[in-house]
């Protein structure tokens, strides 16, 4: 079986069209801006320094998976410079949705003027695939999309009432207009699929919710490349008790990811038992964030190679969001042999009791009391620790490997894989 992939942006990693083809499945990998398929480019474009690399210059140096072909990537860099620039402009004025869907509709056709040759099936992602869908369905091929993340009618609801549950809170954004055209294209695209790959219970929830058939829906939690951790986790040897318990949070410090709640629990805390560190943009205002900085360090954007000190600092990894697919920064944090506490909502593989501890969301106590819990009872901390350099490979590639291929076994054609 030949698959084609068509991804806007560069998700996971690449980590979906690069499994395809270590299986021999994969027939070309459509995307935006790749460095990997210019060589020649890539080494000139190094030779300019760090320091004076703009933003945009070193996120395409970082756009390549070194396991993939060449030959089999087809990137159309100019849309996607295109693309960076107008969401740029867009951001502050309500546009950005309207630029979105637009370069959405231009990538599909993009893809589809090279063409997609021979290919038995057309991988998608959620509100980027749905012209790309409706011809291959035309012409016999099988369609499956993964919804990345909670269908957007859900979650704009859960943000709008986290906006009343904390008003003041976010710094002003502008409002987005015309959401519905993501919306509706997210509801063409579950229509043309034949599997929707969903990350986690939660998004295959909101899923059926939103009127999908259970039958179309395969869930398939990620994974990460563990080997990037072996240093981290191989190196734990429980906590000190001689300091505070080191708690880590990162992601974007705003209303999404459920911030307010675990301030206000870090908070009823003592600060001279709990130490926390929040690594990523900040979103909240900062007059907000003030009375919280006897437990917390606001750290701000931190470089992904920066992370790994972060999680080699952590005893506890703690993300209490409201609104997610399957977050990856939980794999990375398990794969680190750091224990997690997470929401049902969060997506994450993370059993309670086990590789760490599920609290509702909205619910400052409870969180509180979970990250008290480590603090009191060390053995807890390191039971959990163990447990986690014991099965590792569970937040691996090669568990979400085997996961994704089952699901497309299980499509009904004859697929071919060790």
């Amino acid at each position: 079986m030949k698959i084609a992939v068509a991804m806007l942006g560069a998700r996971m990693h690449y980590a979906v069209p690069r499994m395809l083809h270590q299986e021999g499945l994969l027939h070309r990998f459509y995307t935006d801006t790749y460095i990997g398929n210019k060589p020649w480019l890539e080494r000139a474009l190094q030779l300019v320094p760090e320091r004076l690399r703009p933003g945009e210059l070193s996120r395409w140096l970082g756009r390549k998976d070194p396991l993939l072909p060449p030959e089999k990537v087809v990137s159309f860099d100019s849309l996607g410079l295109q693309y960076a620039l107008a969401r740029r402009r867009a951001a502050g004025n309500g546009a950005t949705v309207e630029v979105v869907v637009e370069f959405a509709k231009r990538f599909n056709h993009r893809v589809l003027q090279y063409g997609l040759g021979e290919v038995d099936a057309v991988i998608g992602f959620n509100s980027a695939a749905q012209e790309l869908l409706a011809q291959a369905r035309r012409d016999g091929q099988r369609c499956i999309m993964e919804q990345t993340i909670l269908p957007r009618r859900l979650a704009r609801r859960i943000l709008a009432e986290e906006q009343a549950r904390w008003p003041g809170w976010e710094k002003p954004a502008a409002k987005l207009n015309n959401e519905h055209m993501l919306e509706e294209r997210e509801f063409a695209e579950w229509q043309l699929a034949d599997m929707i790959l969903a990350g986690s219970e939660f998004v295959r929830d909101g899923l059926t919710a939103s009127g999908v058939p259970q039958e179309k829906i395969r869930v398939v939690p990620y994974g990460v490349d563990t080997s990037r951790y072996n240093h981290i986790r191989n190196a734990r040897k429980g906590p000190d008790e001689k300091r505070p318990l080191r708690i880590l949070f990162a992601g974007q410090v705003g209303l999404r990811k459920g911030v307010p709640d675990l301030l206000h629990a870090l908070q009823m805390l003592d600060p001279e038992a709990v130490e926390a560190r929040f690594a990523g943009p900040i979103a909240l205002r900062r007059e907000k964030l003030e009375p919280f900085s006897p437990w917390v360090r606001f750290l701000g954007p931190v470089p992904r190679i920066k992370m790994l000190e972060l999680f080699e600092w952590a005893d506890v990894f703690v993300l209490p969001s409201l609104v997610e697919g399957s977050a990856t920064v939980t794999y990375e944090a398990l794969a680190s042999g750091c224990p997690v506490i997470a929401t049902p909502n969060a997506g994450t593989i993370v059993r309670d009791e086990v590789e760490g501890l599920i609290v509702p969301v909205r619910s400052p106590e409870l969180l509180a009391n979970a990250i008290l819990r480590y603090a009191d009872d060390k053995e807890l901390l390191i039971r959990q620790e163990t447990r986690l350099k014991e099965s590792f490979t569970i937040y691996g590639l090669g568990r979400y490997r085997n996961d994704l291929l089952d699901a497309f076994h299980e499509l009904g054609a004859s697929w071919s894989y060790a």
